[in-house]
């Protein structure tokens, strides 16, 4: 790392900590870690893994809200997910119609941004490059899945703050809110650093399963803030290979 790396890193730890003393001073309760509890909370993760493994495709319409360094704005939203990697984002304009689109099967990809079609082989840059979201197409639709990656025990940590529980792991951090629901994920780099967040909130039962109306994408490398607050959910529907194509004839 270089040394201006390590300052910005040593600078963003100790605002952290002063944050946490902030909030810990209003009357919130700052994590604490406790011991003992490490099987309730191995049932806990392996159970969020199996219900989020039963997801395999999602189809959802809601308000999307993204804050970033460019501006912020709240668009009409259409996504559909399937695993490992296909994807389609559409965000539509007050008419209805397809303002920005990115579809992708997991080899190729094809981003339209209202005015021209754009496509060619896919690559773990692509959301970054095109929407500004800093993760693989897999892993986001793994995010949009509600999926922790797999995990491997013992855990490095286990926090409470009340009835709240966090784990940590090498690659990611998971949080459950107090009725034990999956509430976060934290995608972690090699040198522990936060690449990306996902909050999960207002679970409910839907077609298919259970899955969160509010999500929130974090991204502190670009800076971008996205809040998926959702009208309706199905899981697991059929979703033919088209949906994830599109061809230049067919540019919306």
């Amino acid at each position: 790392m270089t040394p201006l790396g390590s300052a910005l890193r040593a600078s963003g730890a100790l605002a952290l900590l002063l944050l946490s003393a902030c909030v810990s001073a209003r009357g919130v309760p700052a994590f604490r870690t406790v011991v003992g509890e490490d099987a309730a909370i191995r049932a806990r993760v392996e159970r969020a893994i199996g219900e989020a493994e039963a997801r395999r495709t999602l189809r959802a319409v809601g308000k999307l809200s993204v804050t970033g360094p460019r501006g912020s704005g709240d668009v009409r939203q259409v996504i559909l997910v399937e695993r490992p990697a296909r994807l389609r984002l559409e965000s539509l304009n007050v008419l209805g119609q397809a303002a920005t689109l990115l579809v992708t099967d997991g080899e190729r990809y094809a981003f339209y941004d209202g005015r021209s079609l754009d496509d060619g082989e896919v690559s773990s840059e692509v959301l970054r490059e095109r929407l500004g979201l800093d993760f693989a197409p897999d892993e986001a639709a793994g995010a949009l899945l509600a999926t922790p990656r797999p995990v491997a025990w013992p855990a490095l940590a286990i926090r409470a703050r009340e009835a709240e529980r966090e784990v940590s792991f090498a690659d990611q951090s998971l949080r459950f809110s107090g009725d034990g629901e999956l509430a976060g994920i934290e995608s972690l780099d090699g040198s522990g650093a936060v690449r990306w967040t996902a909050q999960y909130e207002a679970w409910r039962d839907v077609p298919g399963g259970r899955y969160p109306f509010r999500v929130v994408l974090s991204f502190p490398e670009t800076g971008l803030r996205a809040e998926l607050a959702l009208e309706s959910v199905e899981l697991n529907p059929r979703l033919e290979t088209s949906l994830f194509r599109v061809e230049r004839e067919a540019t919306p």
